[in-house]
């Protein structure tokens, strides 16, 4: 009898690291996926994982960047967002604001700055 497509997620997501758990929930969410995604839709957001490693070594963090104060697990589908909008890794903040708004809702009010 074989396995529902859907049943690979469920197991195969608990044993990636908690970030990369999350980033990959949110490239499935940002593609339309949301929490049953097809085998090869899964493979290709464990892709995006990839690429966005790959370019983390190729382009190393700069100490002290600024990024917004949030939770860990917000933080992790904030730059999954920002990666998947921008191919950023180390995100404007002008792009954290966009990333965030299409996330969240607006980091700043309109009448805050």
């Amino acid at each position: 009898m074989s396995r529902p497509a859907t049943d690979f997620s469920e197991n195969l997501l608990p044993r990636l690291s908690p970030f990369d758990s999350g980033f990959v929930q949110t490239v499935l969410e940002h593609r339309g996926a949301g929490y049953q995604p097809s085998l090869a839709e899964f493979t290709a957001a464990l892709g995006v994982l990839q690429r966005y490693y790959e370019q983390c070594l190729d382009n190393p963090a700069e100490t002290g960047a600024w990024q917004p104060q949030l939770d860990e697990t917000s933080l992790v589908a904030l730059r999954a967002k920002a990666f998947m909008m921008f191919e950023a890794t180390k995100p404007t903040p002008a792009q954290w604001q966009k990333a965030h708004a299409a996330l969240f809702g607006p980091l700043l009010c309109e009448t805050c700055g």
